[in-house]
């Protein structure tokens, strides 16, 4: 990988990291109910996206979408509930909590993987899975409402659908899968308005919507998914930890929220377990590409 190369992908996924951290506060900051704040979220984002999507792809669009099939359709449908789920996660466990259970998706998406695609899951996986799930045990475990809160368990469900998508995404790879994310925005915007959720903001929650759905998440999505293509996945991975460490304390700053010395203990587990995890992966990863004519490892 060429040096020049390699540094932008480094700044690129910094930035978007950096862009990515404060959207758990944000959704704190926003007054309005859940459902509310998710139906803004996902119409917003679809916008974004879509006029994105429009200027880059102008009339060959339609057919970028045709070329997605039934597997376009199924990641639209992850990605609009999971951006619901992580809405209604956020609104009710503690924002650390949220994030450490969705740092757990990489794992999931492994074990998805050697379920419906056969593809071998790494030694390093098997061996770092059990010891990230004890972490998030013990972190999750010290809230009030015990390990399974419904915000937790609302959590799980969108770590295990994240990573169901990344998955298909990685089956894919061949296909821009990016208009799913617009097309999930817009189906969970009008799933949600059929249900007759109330859409009324009040003034500040309004710029606040703006600012995440418009700029924020499409600016931080775009950042990443550009440098994680000039990086290997497991150093990709490894600074995608910067929004597990840095969102609770951002909450923290921002809107006061406790984090609770069994979160710090179970936090320090996880990252720890998922640094050692990528950075293994970056070792055997520069092993492969050392020995000429070697068939490569699994990367996951």
């Amino acid at each position: 990988m060429a040096g020049s190369e390699h540094r932008r992908g480094l700044l690129l996924t910094s930035l978007g990291v950096v862009a990515i951290i404060p959207d758990a506060t944000f959704v704190r900051l926003v007054d309005a109910s859940s459902m509310t704040n998710a139906m803004w979220r996902t119409g917003l984002l679809g916008v974004a996206l879509g006029i994105f999507l429009t200027v880059r792809y102008r009339g060959g669009l339609w057919g970028v979408l045709m070329a997605l099939g039934r597997w376009g359709i199924v990641a639209s449908v992850l990605s609009g509930s999971g951006t619901i789920l992580f809405v209604v996660a956020v609104d009710r466990a503690p924002v650390s909590n949220v994030v450490l259970i969705l740092a757990l998706s990489p794992f999931w998406a492994a074990l998805w993987t050697k379920v419906f695609v056969g593809v071998t899951v790494a030694r390093r996986t098997l061996i770092s899975m059990p010891f990230a799930l004890i972490g998030v045990a013990i972190a999750v475990g010290g809230t009030s409402e015990g390990l399974l809160s419904d915000g937790n368990l609302f959590a799980l469900c969108c770590s295990l659908g994240f990573s169901a998508n990344l998955t298909i995404i990685r089956v894919n790879k061949h296909l821009d899968m990016v208009p799913t994310a617009a097309c999930g925005g817009f189906l969970g915007c009008i799933t949600l308005a059929i249900v007759g959720t109330d859409a009324a903001l009040s003034g500040k929650d309004f710029v606040l919507m703006l600012l995440l759905g418009l700029i924020i998440l499409p600016v931080a999505m775009a950042l990443v998914t550009l440098g994680g293509r000039l990086l290997p996945s497991p150093e990709t991975a490894l600074l995608l930890l910067g929004e597990t460490a840095l969102s609770p304390v951002f909450a923290a700053w921002v809107v006061g929220e406790d984090i609770s010395l069994r979160a710090v203990i179970g936090g320090s587990l996880v990252l720890g377990v998922l640094v050692v995890h990528a950075g293994v992966g970056l070792k055997e990863l520069s092993a492969d590409e050392r020995s000429a004519g070697s068939p490569p490892r699994s990367v996951t």
